[in-house]
């Protein structure tokens, strides 16, 4: 049996973010899988097994509430159930970070906090994709 395709799932915009996260993702074993839509979304979670899903809560189309869903749905998959998942927001909108918390991410924290630790946090992530491959 072949073995699981394995992604660290992504939703930002935001360029120096992107870039950033790309950078740490560069590591050997390490997939990034950028979602701008939730159709896509659901494609990632449907065809792989998610082991990070980053999700910036300011997305235009994929933030707050709808971020809120998209880890619902996620929590729900059989593929993407143990993910670690962080949101990352606006440190004066206290509020968005509890609620990401609240609907299932395991840490949501402010952007100036998210780009000190991302880089660790990816690589931990492509390691546990290097050792399951």
């Amino acid at each position: 049996m072949a073995e699981e395709a394995q992604r660290i799932f992504v939703v930002c915009t935001d360029l120096m973010f992107s870039a950033r996260i790309r950078e740490a993702g560069s590591s050997p074993g390490a997939v990034l899988e950028f979602i701008g839509t939730e159709e896509k979304f659901d494609m990632a979670v449907e065809n792989f097994n998610a082991v990070l899903f980053l999700c910036d809560l300011h997305h235009p189309k994929l933030g707050g509430e709808a971020a809120n869903e998209l880890i619902k749905k996620l929590r729900a998959s059989k593929r993407g159930k143990d993910a670690y998942a962080i949101a990352f927001g606006r440190h004066t909108e206290p509020e968005m970070l509890k609620a990401a918390e609240k609907a299932g991410f395991d840490k949501a924290m402010p952007r100036s906090l998210f780009v000190k630790e991302m880089p660790e946090i990816v690589r931990r992530a492509a390691s546990r994709i290097r050792t399951a491959s």
